[in-house]
């Protein structure tokens, strides 16, 4: 985090645990008006919810495409901050947690559930396919999966000598 003042001078740069209690602390630590900048990343979303109650503006920018040159988080810090004083923001993303947050978050929720599931039912497809079992794929489930048909002429013998076992022991129960 990089705090500066009204004329840009550098007043404190720190590294600040990612934990509510510490970032809103060191937040609640800056004298005067707080006007804070971020990137966006994967936890802007949470970082947004915390910090906003204590801050008169919070800014989430975009990271802008081909960011070139050497990457260092201080930098990074102090090049918001003084972006954010100058008004120079680029690319900022709109994040608001008002009436339509939980409708966002349960979306992404959907479709982290729904890439699961197909991720899951196709390892399910392919260690049926390396056993030998053909499935359909037309059907919502793996319970139209049937057996593929020996391809050799000692196993289509094998297969069948099974099938008679079967068919034999089957018979027998029924005269019992």
């Amino acid at each position: 985090m990089a705090v500066l003042g009204p004329s840009g001078k550098r007043i404190q740069t720190a590294v600040v645990e990612t934990n509510a209690g510490a970032l809103v602390d060191f937040v609640r630590g800056v004298r005067g008006t707080r006007r804070l900048c971020m990137e966006e990343g994967t936890m802007s979303d949470w970082l947004y919810e915390v910090l906003s109650p204590h801050v008169e503006e919070l800014v989430v920018l975009g990271i802008p495409p081909g960011k070139k040159g050497p990457k260092s988080d201080a930098r990074d810090a102090l090049g918001l901050a003084n972006q954010l004083r100058l008004g120079n923001v680029e690319l900022a993303v709109w994040k608001s947690h008002g009436a339509f947050g939980q409708l966002r978050e349960l979306s992404r929720v959907y479709t982290k559930i729904t890439d699961y599931v197909v991720r899951v039912k196709n390892r399910l497809k392919a260690m049926y396919r390396s056993r030998g079992i053909v499935t359909s794929g037309r059907s919502g489930h793996l319970a139209t999966c049937r057996r593929r048909a020996p391809t050799t002429s000692a196993s289509r013998a094998s297969a069948s000598a099974m099938s008679r076992r079967t068919a034999s022991r089957a018979d027998s129960s029924r005269l019992r």
